[in-house]
């Protein structure tokens, strides 16, 4: 900001040298910055009350829905969300003050359980909650983005269970499944899953999706030809061959692709002419390779037409 008193930048018209100067005895007196007024403890005690009056409304939301699970029998974990709201203060106010949460929602319930009974209702909450958390957060940002690889000659549908292998007891239980969409064969599928997941994989003789899915994972007309699970090991990129692996044939065939096409790029960079691996370059010719299209090369992991496309 330029001062419209001196046209210099660095302050503005309220403080500039040369406003109001005076002299006196032959010094120059030059006024000096206002000083900023302390906080108002009118409004300091206002946004305390405000602050306060905030928790206490949390508070007695997340005690309504405790008794509430309480009195229907349901798990207390169900309370999660009031609960996340305060966790921070939990401690404080439920261990350590638990007669203020009690003066606070009592009026609102006359004929209310003992004291003793609302405390451990509370304490049982608490720690349900804080169970469910610790599960929740250590499957936190473990969002995984694969890449299915149909090496097969036939087409799969691909289920995700519902649910979390970490935190859930899948394997003894009917889930529901959810249809996430048609690998065909020679195809690929990617899938946007975290840590826990679980995939089936289902033979479909058409090319076309059907038109009904089953709604469990006890339903399926057909068995799934591979379980996917997703953990902190899983690859981005995962092979439909042998189960979810890269079959024994297909590694050498991958394998003898690259070293055949590393070694025809030592003979376009001139090796033949080298005499000492002439001769062992020249072996090379004998060695027939069948041919393969253009995906599979892709796959291998050598240029193909495909590369650089995007």
């Amino acid at each position: 900001m330029v001062c419209s008193i001196c046209r210099q930048s660095g302050h503005n018209r309220r403080t500039c040298p040369q406003r109001n100067t005076t002299y006196s005895d032959g010094r120059v007196i030059q006024p000096t910055p206002p000083i900023l007024s302390p906080p108002n403890r009118r409004f300091l005690t206002r946004e305390y009350w405000k602050t306060t009056i905030r928790t206490i409304i949390k508070l007695k939301r997340f005690v309504k829905v405790l008794l509430f699970l309480h009195s229907n029998n349901e798990n207390p974990k169900y309370a999660y969300l009031h609960w996340l709201k305060t966790k921070d203060m939990s401690s404080y106010y439920f261990m350590q003050s638990n007669k203020l949460s009690w003066l606070l929602i009592k009026p609102d319930y006359p004929s209310l359980i003992s004291e003793g009974q609302y405390i451990h209702y509370i304490e049982l909450t608490n720690q349900a909650c804080l169970h469910f958390h610790k599960k929740r957060i250590s499957i936190k940002d473990t969002k995984r983005c694969i890449k299915l690889i149909n090496m097969r000659k036939e087409n799969y549908l691909i289920y995700w269970v519902v649910g979390n292998i970490m935190i859930h007891d899948i394997d003894e239980n009917e889930n529901s499944i959810n249809y996430m969409g048609l690998i065909p064969k020679n195809g690929t599928f990617k899938l946007k899953t975290m840590i826990g997941h679980r995939f089936y994989l289902v033979p479909h003789r058409l090319d076309l999706e059907p038109p009904y899915h089953p709604q469990t994972d006890k339903q399926f007309f057909i068995e799934p030809y591979v379980q996917i699970n997703i953990h902190g090991d899983s690859k981005k990129e995962i092979y439909i061959d042998e189960g979810d692996k890269l079959s024994e044939l297909n590694t050498w065939k991958f394998n003898a692709l690259k070293l055949d096409y590393l070694i025809r790029e030592l003979i376009k960079l001139g090796a033949k002419n080298n005499d000492v691996l002439e001769c062992i370059l020249d072996l090379h010719e004998d060695i027939h390779l069948d041919e393969v299209g253009e995906w599979y090369k892709d796959i291998a992991g050598i240029p193909s037409k495909f590369t650089n496309i995007t």
